[in-house]
């Protein structure tokens, strides 16, 4: 015969369903999240060293921990640096001269690649960056290096 007895409900036993699901999204979650991540290049870079002063007049161009650009100690934004830029090597047609880029360690690296790139866009062929050791930064106060 059948056994037609209602069954007992274990109402202390955990539903896994549930926890399943939720451990299944947060898996396929992760595992997504990982594909996204932006990978980085391997950039062996040339030691400091110290470069030979060029004769001439020199142009100093910072670039501040913010990103603020300042040219010969005055503020400029990044519109106004290619008109600026443009002066400054016709200038450098009647005296020659060289433009330096002094960047903070902690300035944003693609600022410091714009303003290169802005120099030789209006013509600029002597661009020198200077460097700083690991002990000083370029505020000004400490001793620098600088490299063409």
């Amino acid at each position: 015969m059948i056994d037609v007895r209602p069954r007992k409900i274990d109402e202390d036993g955990l539903e896994l369903t549930p926890v399943l699901d939720v451990i299944f999204i947060l898996l396929i979650f992760f595992v997504l999240a990982s594909a996204f991540t932006l990978r980085g290049f391997d950039l062996d870079l040339p030691p400091a060293q110290t470069g030979e002063p060029i004769a001439g007049r020199e142009v100093e161009i910072r670039l501040m921990r913010d990103g603020s650009i300042l040219c010969e100690g005055a503020p400029l934004s990044p519109y106004d640096l290619s008109s600026r830029i443009q002066r400054i090597v016709r200038e450098f047609a009647a005296t020659p001269g060289q433009i330096v880029v002094k960047a903070h360690p902690q300035a944003p690296v693609e600022a410091l690649i714009a303003i290169v790139d802005t120099v030789r866009a209006q013509g600029g062929e002597k661009i020198l960056v200077a460097t700083s050791s690991q002990k000083t930064d370029l505020s000004g106060e400490s001793a620098e290096n600088t490299h063409e």
